[in-house]
């Protein structure tokens, strides 16, 4: 059985959602901080996404003050990510220091990524996952 990893953060309803979903649908998986990723993870997730680790950053500052609105002065940032000012060195590395900026839930195995609650892409990513016996 694949080793699924769910990175989120508490009080998030998309990291909430996404963990029921997987208890809903007997797939184990890990729970980790959005707040314990490491650049390395960082540079692995995004050497997994098709738009690198820009993927895994809020696709706008508005978007990002929704969801965190206490933390409007970190919003710049999303800005220099998308408009080409920073590598993805330079980007990995405000990630580590600003974890907020990433977008939540994380779910993989390290062969796949899903970044966002997305319900069409767990159903499809994870339709083949064996479930544990709940038979008891």
């Amino acid at each position: 059985m694949d080793q699924w990893v769910l990175y989120g953060k508490s009080g998030n309803p998309s990291s909430d959602i996404t963990k029921a979903w997987f208890k809903n649908n007997g797939i184990p998986v890990e729970e980790n901080s959005l707040f314990q990723l490491t650049k390395k993870e960082i540079e692995k997730l995004a050497s997994l996404l098709p738009g690198g680790v820009k993927s895994m950053v809020y696709p706008d500052a508005f978007s990002y003050c929704l969801i965190n609105p206490q933390r409007k002065t970190e919003s710049i940032y999303i800005d220099k990510i998308h408009g080409g000012y920073l590598s993805e060195e330079e980007i990995a590395n405000l990630l580590v220091n600003y974890p907020l900026l990433i977008m939540t839930p994380i779910v993989t195995d390290y062969k796949s990524v899903i970044i966002g609650y997305d319900l069409n892409k767990l159903n499809s990513t994870l339709k083949y996952v064996k479930v544990k016996n709940v038979s008891g």
